[in-house]
């Protein structure tokens, strides 16, 4: 099955203004919350006690993604947020879109600094010694409003993710993911290992092209010349100062692509 059908030619893209682009991709993000919204309902995954409802994904600043070089999108598990006292998810009902409009939504987590510093590397042709800290580049903090970030579900989450519990996650929201692929179409896509459950609609059948740096390795593939880079994922891989293996691997990962025409 090709879920990359609905896929635009780069040229029908590159004909249309910014603004075209902003404001129909402002209309998608927008119908695609209210997708979601529903498709949580016709699963039976909202719940009232206690209260469960959808985190929605997506890009913050769709006219910063539009315009970026590359268009990187992240595809990571599912989202956290709130637990009872046994450690089952709860909560729910905000958007990652809004989430990080936030200056200081960077400091929340060391996996948004090393997604950061990956995006920012990759866009500026950077290794990760050449790096400013964040807090020192009003630039680089911009970089989490950049991106196309997807979860896998759309539900919060337990504290702990199960490989059998994430393939059913996929199972209930493949259609809406490839729909979320097709229309922002990235020009990058970084899995937090999260490119099993999407291997097999992809079809790949080429080898992968492999890069290591340290204890890290990623995986690059190509396909309808979009960058797919297997990798882990960003939580627990050190923080702005230790995380130089997990963000040169990736970045290692995207640039033997460009250099390879993998």
């Amino acid at each position: 099955m090709n879920f990359l059908h609905t896929k635009e030619l780069p040229e029908d893209v590159e004909s249309k203004s910014i603004k075209q682009q902003e404001e129909e991709l402002t209309q998608f993000q927008n119908r695609m919350h209210r997708e979601i919204l529903k498709h949580a309902q016709e699963n039976n995954l909202i719940k009232q006690k206690p209260s469960l409802m959808p985190i929605y994904d997506g890009v913050a600043d769709i006219n910063a993604y539009i315009t970026s070089n590359p268009k990187i999108m992240w595809i990571l598990k599912e989202p956290w947020h709130l637990f009872t006292a046994s450690g089952k998810a709860k909560g729910g009902d905000w958007s990652f879109t809004e989430h990080f409009k936030n200056p200081d939504v960077w400091k929340d987590e060391d996996m948004w600094k090393l997604m950061i510093q990956i995006n920012y590397a990759i866009r500026n042709n950077l290794k990760w010694k050449e790096l400013d800290y964040i807090e020192d580049n009003p630039e680089m903090v911009e970089e989490l409003k950049k991106i196309a970030y997807i979860n896998i579900s759309k539900m919060p989450a337990d504290t702990v993710s199960q490989n059998n519990h994430m393939w059913n996650c996929y199972n209930i929201w493949k259609k809406i993911l490839f729909e979320q692929i097709d229309i922002y179409n990235p020009d990058v896509i970084i899995f937090g290992n999260t490119f099993q459950f999407f291997r097999g609609d992809f079809k790949i059948k080429d080898k992968p092209v492999p890069t290591v740096s340290g204890q890290w390795n990623s995986n690059v593939y190509k396909i309808n010349k979009m960058i797919l880079i297997d990798a882990y994922h960003p939580s627990r891989k050190g923080g702005e100062d230790s995380g130089y293996d997990y963000v040169t691997s990736i970045v290692k990962a995207y640039r033997k692509a460009i250099e390879n025409n993998a």
